[in-house]
């Protein structure tokens, strides 16, 4: 099963310029790059691709090491999938999805989020943010609004 080819798309929502070789050049590919106006200097483009479940992994191993790079790969066999995000400053968070692209929990993955949280109301929502990768959809979502809609504007938080 690891080594089944399964459709795979491969969104970089913000690249540096000066890195766009290097990532097309660990991708394997020539790709068409977009100027991407949320990120400074930085470009997005968007491929498809068929990758077996551990080419994915070595794929995202290799890209985590490109300073700067926002991106989602995502996964779709015919009955799970497998999403990457990955953000400067958070890493990779990897997680089985459904066909709705829903991130899946294992009943030990519950468990010890329960366990951890120690009855903890607050530290039970922080534990499950992490484990539905939520602190990297709250970076990725205007990027990916922004490919959709040109009027996106990133708004800081106040001080």
């Amino acid at each position: 099963m690891l080594k089944t080819k399964v459709d795979t798309t491969l969104v970089i929502h913000a690249c540096p310029e000066g890195l766009r070789a290097q990532v097309a050049s660990l991708i394997g590919i020539a790709m068409n790059w977009v100027k991407q106006d949320l990120v400074n200097d930085s470009y997005q483009s968007q491929i498809n691709l068929k990758l077996s479940w551990l080419e994915a992994e070595e794929l995202m191993s290799l890209l985590h090491q490109v300073p700067g790079l926002y991106l989602d790969l995502i996964q779709q066999g015919q009955e799970r999938g497998v999403l990457f995000m990955l953000c400067p400053g958070l890493g990779i968070f990897r997680a089985d999805v459904n066909q709705a692209g829903e991130v899946l929990l294992t009943e030990d993955r519950i468990w010890s989020v329960l366990q951890l949280s120690q009855g903890n109301h607050r530290e039970l929502q922080r534990l499950m943010r992490l484990a539905l990768g939520q602190n990297w959809d709250d970076l990725l979502e205007p990027m990916r609004a922004a490919r959709i809609n040109n009027n996106v504007v990133l708004l800081h938080k106040a001080v």
